[in-house]
């Protein structure tokens, strides 16, 4: 699972199985290191520039004898939001680029639970206040674990408010919704029974995004970009706000 976790991030499989094997052993001879992963030594060291460059290992030299040691994982996590964060400045310049295409696309499809964070992270990067049509019952585990974990503090520390209609409970094992100052939100309750809500829907900017995300159901998600469709949910979040 954790070496899966590490080649999603961009690591190859035996890139991945050298990180691993150094954090267990410390400080480590190259043929020690390549006989824990599992690999010979030739591919370490054809692989070995990478590492050091993404700072995920260092090298030192003890006497005559060279030793490899695994650096802090938050190196990695450290690298990878420096991407985020330089890839979010140049958004608008890309979006200005895609303007001037002969075809806009509007919608855009994803399936799976990779295919969701995609999603999610779509309503983070426009940094535009959220309306949320969201229920709890049922959630995914995986999805459940990403936006208790990811989700929610990264639109905190974007300072971007939410308000959420739930339909049912307000709580699942990990997430507990409520009205929050510090989480920059507001929450208030439908009944399940009257208003069911079998999905997850986000209101924002001149955007809205559909996520279905239920256990016994195939993940996907939808993002429509329409300023037309997106007044037009933003009235009716509002109009059942007031009622709530």
């Amino acid at each position: 699972m954790i070496q899966e976790l590490l080649e999603n991030l961009g690591l190859s499989q035996a890139e991945s199985a050298i990180y691993l094997a150094g954090l267990e052993l410390g400080k480590a001879l190259p043929k020690h290191l390549a006989q824990k992963a599992k690999i010979n030594r030739s591919m370490l060291y054809k692989l070995l520039p990478n590492l050091l460059k993404q700072g995920l290992v260092s090298e030192t030299i003890l006497g005559k004898r060279r030793y490899l040691i695994a650096e802090d994982p938050q190196n990695l996590l450290n690298k990878k939001q420096a991407e985020i964060d330089q890839l979010e400045t140049i958004i608008p310049e890309l979006r200005l680029l895609l303007a001037t295409a002969s075809y806009k696309p509007k919608i855009i499809f994803y399936e799976g639970l990779e295919g969701i964070k995609k999603l999610y992270f779509d309503n983070l990067k426009e940094k535009q206040p959220i309306l949320e049509f969201v229920s709890l019952k049922q959630i995914h585990p995986e999805i459940e674990f990403h936006s208790s974990n990811y989700y929610i503090p990264q639109r905190i520390k974007r300072k971007i408010p939410i308000k959420i209609l739930v339909s049912g409970l307000a709580k699942s094992n990990r997430i507990k919704l409520s009205t929050d100052a510090y989480a920059l939100r507001e929450v208030k309750l439908l009944n399940e029974t009257l208003y069911p809500i079998p999905l997850d829907c986000y209101i924002y900017g001149d955007n809205i995004s559909f996520a279905l995300y239920r256990k016994d159901t195939e993940p996907i998600g939808i993002i429509i970009r329409s300023k037309e469709i997106a007044t037009t949910l933003n009235s009716l979040f509002n109009f059942i706000w007031e009622k709530a």
